[in-house]
């Protein structure tokens, strides 16, 4: 089976003190260019998706030397990049414990109507963010995944009211849009009241691709009954092959034919040698415990071919079924990631000549909550 790859649609590539590098484009941050441009050379390369990660509050004990938490907002980059692109999937993600699932899925409707095909979500509970919104955070993580369930129920509930053909823009008959197609949600849940239905049709009716990200076990028991993708923090080979295992004895616990992705993220700081790219973490990630390439993720630091051996080393293993590439150091890991990384993989029959915008072929996946409860 081919990986299915995923490209960081955030500035990765300054964290830390690589924002102070000539060629880091820091002063562009605000405008998306520099991320613009980096997933469109991500598109070329041959990536499935570009995948953009959120957090919900500013650390500003170390916002003033480190960008990492700075960017636009994730729905409004989506939009600029569906503009700027043709090809590659777009994968948002969204807060279950704190949006709207009316607001979340008129915005995501409006970015399937600018790049069709293409739109995807990433559903998390959000570790942070407490301060920010008014709505109290569940107080475990079960509870807080059983209303991100019932969040994802609505959003496909209301992307399913206003259908396509309901949009008939007949002129000769005088009629916009047969009602009789329309239906509303009236979706009254354990944490929602929703009527709906949205003020624009839905472009597909087949269910959004779906990816969760965690590690708990209601996380787990989440992707294997509804998600398409897992992403996951597994540093090491065993940690991916643990997660991998129980996501796929998740779906089929629930009867799923169909067994999510594990993707999980793959920290990239690559130079043209290995010299350089350990010179680079050490100026980059200074060794105080706190600033790491590493981070969270399976990480690779040296060149394109180091990168190349260490994700086929684990695709041969079978613990994983593609990545999310979180390119840092420098611009430079941009570069050799798109135009070394990925040309190799597809030599060797690791990654597929046509690229999907979909995490798999796409089964239809029936609500478990329409209407009244």
């Amino acid at each position: 089976m081919s990986l299915f790859t995923g490209f960081s649609a955030a500035p990765t590539w300054m964290r830390g003190e690589a924002w102070r590098r000539p060629d880091s484009r820091v002063e562009e941050l605000f405008s998306g260019a520099p991320i613009v441009d980096a997933v469109v050379m991500a598109e070329a390369a041959g990536f499935d998706v570009a995948f953009r990660p959120d957090a919900l509050t500013l650390p500003v004990d170390s916002v003033g030397r480190d960008p990492a938490h700075l960017g636009l907002d994730p729905i409004v980059q989506m939009a600029q990049l569906a503009i700027a692109t043709r090809t590659i999937g777009l994968i948002a993600t969204v807060s279950a414990t704190f949006a709207e699932p009316y607001a979340v899925a008129r915005q995501l409707v409006s970015l399937e109507h600018l790049a069709p095909g293409r739109i995807g979500w990433n559903v998390v509970t959000s570790r942070s963010g407490d301060t920010q919104f008014s709505a109290s955070r569940p107080p475990s993580s079960s509870e807080r995944w059983r209303r991100a369930e019932e969040f994802i129920d609505v959003v496909e509930s209301l992307r399913r009211g206003f259908p396509a053909d309901a949009f008939v823009a007949d002129r000769d008959a005088s009629l916009l849009v047969d009602i009789e197609r329309v239906r509303p949600s009236d979706h009254v849940g354990a944490h929602f009241r929703v009527a709906g239905p949205l003020p624009l049709p839905v472009p597909s009716e087949q269910a959004l691709p779906l990816m969760v990200a965690g590690g708990g076990e209601a996380t787990v028991s989440l992707a294997g009954r509804r998600a398409d993708a897992f992403f996951a923090a597994a540093i090491e080979a065993v940690d991916a092959a643990t997660q991998r295992a129980a996501i796929q004895d998740a779906a089929v616990a629930a009867g799923r034919t169909e067994r999510p992705r594990l993707l999980p993220g793959l920290s990239l700081l690559l130079a043209d040698t290995r010299e350089e790219a350990a010179a680079i973490e050490r100026a980059t990630y200074p060794s105080d415990g706190r600033r790491r390439a590493v981070g969270p993720h399976w990480s690779v630091v040296g060149t394109a071919s180091d990168a190349v051996a260490a994700i086929a080393a684990r695709a041969r293993a079978g613990v994983i079924d593609g990545f999310i590439a979180f390119p840092v150091g420098s611009w430079r890991s941009v570069e050799l990631l798109c135009a070394s990384v990925m040309p190799r993989l597809r030599e060797l029959g690791l990654v597929a000549v046509t690229p999907t915008a979909h995490f798999r072929p796409h089964e239809v996946r029936s609500s478990r909550t329409e209407g009244t409860e």
